[in-house]
């Protein structure tokens, strides 16, 4: 019986340890969520973490070559400069001032630049079509729109 029993002990430990051997342990894989405001604020906080960032492109910092981009994501005011390295293909809808997020990390030797190794955009015209029902004008596509006189109506102030 005591052997039966220590043979399934070392049967047991066995297979925890080699689970723990080919599977690299207890490596932390969790992704951060946060937005590029609160990055640029605390960029100490998000140092050794894979972050999904949130925010908007800045109008006209869109700076593309081959595969990879450089832009800047802003909100709230606060700009943080994202390099992408070209692992994925940019989306069509990667824009001036599109919502977007940027999956990455913080660069080490430089403060305040997140390398994204994917970049997804969302289509802001889905989300300004109600803003354009309610006469409301305030956003980039609808001033951008405004100047060329295609603003759907055709009867805001300008």
């Amino acid at each position: 019986m005591k052997t039966r029993f220590w043979v399934l002990m070392i049967l047991i430990i066995g297979s925890l340890a080699a689970m723990v051997i080919f599977t690299g342990g207890s490596k932390n894989t969790s992704v951060m969520l946060a937005d590029a405001s609160h990055v640029v604020d605390q960029p100490s906080k998000y140092q050794e973490h894979e972050l999904r960032v949130r925010g908007f492109v800045k109008p006209g910092t869109i700076l593309r070559y081959g595969d990879k981009a450089d832009f800047v994501m802003t909100l709230d005011g606060r700009d943080l400069k994202v390099h992408f390295d070209g692992g994925t293909q940019l989306p069509d809808t990667f824009t001036d001032a599109a919502p977007v997020r940027a999956d990455g990390r913080l660069a080490p030797d430089t403060a305040g630049l997140l390398v994204a190794n994917k970049v997804e955009a969302k289509c802001a015209s889905k989300y300004e079509a109600d803003y354009a029902k309610k006469g409301d004008f305030t956003s980039a596509r609808f001033q951008r729109m405004a100047a060329d006189e295609k603003v759907p109506g055709g009867d805001h102030p300008k």
